[in-house]
């Protein structure tokens, strides 16, 4: 059972930085904004700050190693065009857009400047505002009160032992499924809705291991048994050894047992380099069951290299075995994902059964605890 534990003393609000729209590599980005927001424009010698009106908005291009930015207003006219190093806009509710493309709404502070060969949008949010977002991304369906709040802890501990993983590109997550999806804003204030009630419930906790946060692994199907650490390194993954933990509670999930078929061809060819062995005895080692080490790194290896090259909706998990014959190889797995850490779909049955936040950790987590910090 887990039990909460005091990490150290000394309360601070942290602070996330978060790179948006990084795949669609802008060079042209709208920021709308409520009424009354200020923005700073600044170059190396002066800030220039201008308090938008409603309906107003600004138009950010990339001109070279500078910024031009056009103050528009609601009907498209131009009022002011600056050059600048860098635009931010205060905390607020807002709608960034890449125009034609996407559109997505979020709250916090807003920082754009040139990247490499792009613009460099960056969104910073309180963290607990993050893990409300995050959590309304990863548990859409999910209406457990005990459930949100455990996900919610798991959502906390990867943002604070994770900060500055996209450090070289100036952020520290990525908004993608690479780290950790930012769901849209919800603008009704007002409402407190399931996601910020659970972020609210378990604030500042976080899941320890030895008395230190780690980043916790999440699926989002075991297919009945999440598997144990397999790190070619032989080293505890972030921190921690993931063990093997049978799983009852997730046979109802739609993923929790698949099958496909690929031509072996086509398989052959995209596995040609990925390993050290040819890609027949590749498919050779993967249709031997078992779960140790070295096969199950190498399921991975293969699952994400099918997925970069025919699409992710193939193997679905790192749980899977592979049968070829007549020019074809059928792939039969269960669950969806990586399988490491807390089965999403046998978290949520389990808070249906009436278990605790505590309960579902310590189910999925053996070994660790829960602490404030």
């Amino acid at each position: 059972m887990l039990v909460l534990v005091p990490l150290s003393t000394g309360a601070r609000v942290h602070q996330v930085m978060v790179g948006v729209f990084g795949l669609f590599r802008p060079n042209r980005i709208e920021i709308e904004t409520e009424d009354g927001t200020v923005t700073s424009i600044r170059t190396a010698e002066v800030e220039n700050r201008r308090v938008l009106a409603e309906g107003q908005r600004l138009l950010v291009e990339r001109g070279g190693k500078q910024l031009k930015v056009s103050f528009l207003e609601a009907t498209g006219d131009l009022l002011q065009v600056f050059d600048a190093g860098q635009v931010s806009i205060e905390e607020a509710s807002f709608t960034l857009s890449v125009p034609g493309q996407i559109r997505r709404s979020f709250f916090g502070r807003v920082e754009v400047a040139v990247g490499r060969d792009h613009l460099l949008p960056r969104i910073v949010v309180a963290e607990e505002v993050a893990v409300a977002q995050i959590l309304r991304s990863e548990m859409a369906e999910c209406f457990e009160p005990e459930t949100l709040k455990a996900q919610a802890v798991l959502v906390r501990s990867y943002l604070r032992s994770s900060s500055g993983r996209h450090a070289a590109e100036g952020y520290d997550f990525c908004d993608t499924t690479h780290c950790q999806f930012l769901a849209d804003n919800n603008n009704n204030e007002d409402e407190v809705d399931r996601f910020r009630q659970a972020t609210l419930d378990s604030q500042g906790l976080l899941l320890t291991f030895l008395g230190k946060p780690f980043q916790p692994m999440y699926t989002a199907s075991c297919g009945g048994r999440t598997l144990a650490d397999f790190s070619s390194t032989g080293r505890p993954h972030s921190g921690y050894r993931y063990r093997a933990v049978a799983c009852d509670f997730c046979p109802k999930h739609p993923l929790f047992a698949w099958e496909c078929i690929v031509q072996t061809e086509n398989l052959l060819r995209i596995l040609k380099g990925i390993h050290r062995d040819s890609p027949v005895r590749i498919l050779a080692r993967l249709a031997r069951p078992g779960d140790e080490p070295v096969l199950a790194n190498l399921r991975e290896t293969v699952r994400l290299q099918v997925g970069r090259s025919l699409g992710w909706n193939l193997i679905r998990s790192n749980r899977y075995i592979v049968e070829s014959a007549r020019g074809f190889t059928r792939i039969k797995g269960h669950g969806s994902g990586h399988n490491l850490g807390l089965c999403q779909a046998g978290a949520i049955e389990m808070g249906r059964q009436g278990k605790s936040m505590t309960d579902i950790l310590g189910f999925y987590f053996p070994g660790c605890q829960i602490g404030r910090r």
